[in-house]
């Protein structure tokens, strides 16, 4: 089809351009398409003749005719731009010599070459800079693509006048110079060329008008070298041991990412090699040299080699320089916001430190009130106590309580506010609740209930002991490690929180500390700490339900009913014989045995537990030391035996379930046993409660000293006795029975209240999700 289609193409343009061949009959056409031809047989010797056929490049023929190199890109650029920065030699009087600079005449020659370099700069800063670098952009844009295109302008005339008169008149007619110039152009611009040679020489022009422009630039920036120069001046001047160090300064100042203090070429002007200073500027005495340890430059010598260097090599590209000046810029800018934010930072600090003077002095002259103050005095020395309630005389214990109003509950309520307690602000008459003669338990045991206008003796406008305050004193409690958190005002708190006016601030970041815990909590309820739950009617907190209580034993329901019964059976019956058998109303008021009781009660279930036995398992049980157990604490102590005798105490209480029965938070229970496994012997590896491994009494015996450190070793001795007595290993005790050894009361408070928070943590995570 080869000879068919460069026919069609043949005809098609002679009909376009006129040709004669245009009035050929089309039946030729025709008779061509019609007539079959045989395809010929393929030549090896034809085909290895036809690849040495040589191309018509007429692009190679260009670009070799231009010889668009870098010599091509240098001579056209114009030599007047690096002649206005070339580095001035220096002249012989400003050469200093070494042995005469004293510190007299050192800041003499300091001063010279400020004085000279400034009028040098003030001459820079004059010469016009506006399209001072022009020639580099027509060399980078324009030249090449112009070259190329008026090189093929013509050639295309030299083709025009070889043909001659064999040229159509119509294309000579129609042939502009300017329209194909502005063809061509567009046609080898850098963005329509995609071939690769054109794409190479774009690339090389860009970048040595990138070497070029950065080369200028740094002859500019003679300000800012002489400014890090002076930096390293003594005496007016350099030393020359020093020079290479003003080199890296330079490169670190202009951010220029160690091109300069890395040059090869730099390094070796300024040793004297490569750039020769004229004989007319050099020093006159013989073998004096400028390159030796001990001599003295200034700035127009370092500038010169330095200037010549830079104008001799390509050293620092342009782009190099933009993104140095983009890297300061942006140094500057983060320096400036730190510097803002240190600026905020000490005002906020001034402002927290005049707030806690003035918080201060008005302490201390509440502090004084508070001290003077006859019913304060009367908590503190007397033992009464201020509740809140509206004790009246002839009422039980009205001479144990202070008045719930007066002078003294504002001075309270002050102290309150100044700690941090908003809600300890006396409120507004129209914020204040309804007044009501119907109090329940849940509102405080009748605290906080009664209006100061209700009780005796009070005036209209006299602060009152009310819930608010009562909750924050609460907070107070909880903060001292009070044993009952009520809201009480009593001697042992009151001497705590009322501390000099120096122990103030310390007071005060306990509060918060505090307060903010509770705002993590999300527990920010009133009734937190003054709910009757937490008045001493129930200290260990609400119990358990009976469902709860079987779920959390693994016990059945119709046994812990069992239980129950059994346990109501050994309270102690009434004196009066007409009165009804005793029972126990738990969890709501649950009933107690005492320890003859409970010893009685026991024996039934586990009849071969010894004395001793029974004695260290109720010490245990009976940690408030009253001498009573609860139903919830007898079924514990039930599911611990049934523990125990299942398998041989092969079966093993959870960490969970030994939290439980000790009252004690998971977490804490996991690091005694992390613990419990660093002292286990080399080798020996603990899987508790599947796999346990035994700790020997002596190593019991110094883990127990170092987490208890208050424990007491005969009482140690005694209480192993009894454990190992239905332990797995004679003579060593598992995890469960190590804990059982242990004095959890005397653990370090650090320690406890950590583990406490972490497990409220937990909770409050786990409520959320």
């Amino acid at each position: 089809l080869k000879p068919v289609w460069l026919q069609i193409r043949t005809l098609s343009l002679s009909e376009t351009l006129g040709s004669p061949r245009a009035a050929a009959p089309r039946a030729t056409m025709a008779g061509v398409l019609r007539t079959p031809r045989t395809v010929p047989l393929l030549n090896p010797q034809a085909m290895k003749a036809a690849q040495t056929v040589t191309v018509n490049d007429e692009v190679a023929k260009i670009l070799k005719g231009l010889k668009l190199d870098k010599q091509f890109f240098v001579e056209r650029i114009r030599p007047e731009a690096l002649q206005e920065l070339t580095p001035a030699l220096p002249p012989l009087e400003v050469l200093p010599d070494a042995t005469a600079i004293t510190p007299q005449n050192g800041r003499q020659m300091q001063r010279e070459s400020i004085r000279r370099n400034r009028r040098k700069l003030t001459l820079m800063k004059s010469l016009p800079q506006r399209n001072s670098d022009f020639d580099i952009y027509l060399n980078e844009a324009v030249m090449p693509v112009l070259a190329q295109a008026l090189d093929a302008l013509c050639r295309q005339l030299a083709r025009m006048k070889e043909q001659g008169d064999h040229l159509d008149p119509k294309v000579r007619a129609r042939f502009n110079p300017l329209t194909w110039l502005g063809q061509q152009l567009l046609r080898r611009h850098p963005k329509c060329a995609r071939t690769p040679r054109r794409q190479l020489l774009y690339r090389s022009f860009k970048d040595w008008a990138d070497w070029e422009k950065g080369r200028r630039e740094m002859l500019r920036k003679r300000e800012a070298v002489n400014e890090v120069f002076n930096g390293f001046m003594l005496r007016g001047v350099v030393m020359y041991e020093t020079v290479q160090d003003v080199v890296r300064a330079v490169d670190d100042s202009l951010c220029l990412e160690g091109v300069l203090k890395n040059s090869v070429e730099l390094q070796a002007a300024m040793r004297g090699q490569g750039i020769d200073m004229p004989p007319a500027a050099r020093p006159p005495a013989a073998g004096q040299t400028r390159f030796a340890t001990g001599v003295g430059w200034t700035f127009e010598e370092f500038w010169y080699y330095f200037g010549m260097t830079i104008m001799k090599h390509d050293i620092v590209p342009y782009s190099l320089i933009i993104r140095g000046t983009e890297q300061k810029n942006k140094d500057r800018r983060e320096q400036m916001e730190f510097e803002i934010k240190q600026q905020q930072a000490e005002a906020e600090r001034q402002q927290e430190e005049d707030e806690k003077r003035r918080m201060i002095q008005e302490y201390g002259v509440l502090y004084e009130k508070l001290m003077d103050d006859q019913h304060i005095h009367s908590i503190l020395n007397d033992g009464k106590i201020l509740t809140g309630d509206d004790v009246r005389q002839g009422d039980i214990g009205y001479e144990l309580e202070v008045p719930p109003h007066g002078s003294h509950i504002q001075y309270l309520a002050e102290f309150l506010v100044l700690l941090g307690f908003e809600n300890a602000q006396a409120k507004a008459d129209d914020e204040e609740p309804q007044p009501t003669a119907t109090v329940t338990i849940s509102q405080g045991l009748l605290r906080a209930s009664a209006k100061a206008n209700l009780i005796e003796g009070a005036q209209e406008e006299e602060r009152y002991w009310d819930h608010d305050l009562a909750h924050a004193w609460g907070i107070l409690q909880k903060v001292h490690h009070a044993e009952i958190c009520d809201g009480v005002v009593d001697a042992d708190i009151l001497r705590q929180v009322l501390v000099p006016p120096v122990g103030f601030n310390m007071l005060k970041a306990k509060v918060e500390y505090e307060l903010e815990r509770k705002k993590e909590r999300g527990d920010e309820s009133d009734d937190e700490i003054i709910d009757s739950a937490r008045l001493g009617l129930q200290t260990g907190g609400p119990k358990p339900t009976m469902e709860q209580l079987a779920q959390r034993l693994g016990m059945t329901m119709a046994r812990l009913e069992w239980l129950h019964k059994l346990f109501e059976s050994f309270l102690s019956p009434s004196s009066d014989p007409n009165a009804p058998p005793p029972c126990c109303l738990y969890p709501e008021c649950p009933a107690s045995l005492n320890k003859e009781q409970m010893r009685a009660l026991v024996s039934e279930v586990e009849p071969n537990l010894s004395k001793a036995q029974f004695d260290a398992r109720f010490k245990r049980l009976d940690q408030d030391g009253s001498g009573l157990i609860e139903f919830d604490e007898f079924a514990h102590w039930v599911h611990s035996s049934d523990v125990r005798i299942a398998g041989n105490s092969a079966i093993k209480m959870t960490f969970e379930e030994i939290a439980y029965r000790y009252q004690e938070p998971v977490e804490l229970i996991k690091y005694l046993y992390s613990c419990f496994v660093d002292q286990l012997p080399d080798g020996v590896t603990d899987s508790y409660p599947t796999q346990p491994a035994g700790l020997g009494k002596q190593d019991a015996k110094f883990l127990a000293g170092i987490v208890t450190p208050g424990f007491d070793p005969d009482e140690f001795d005694a209480n192993f006795a009894v454990v190992d007595g239905s332990s797995r290993a004679p003579g060593y005790c598992d995890f469960d029975e190590f804990v059982e050894l242990l004095e959890l009361d005397d653990l370090p408070a650090e320690l406890r209240d950590r583990f406490e928070e972490i497990e409220q943590l937990e909770q409050m995570h786990a409520i959320e999700r």
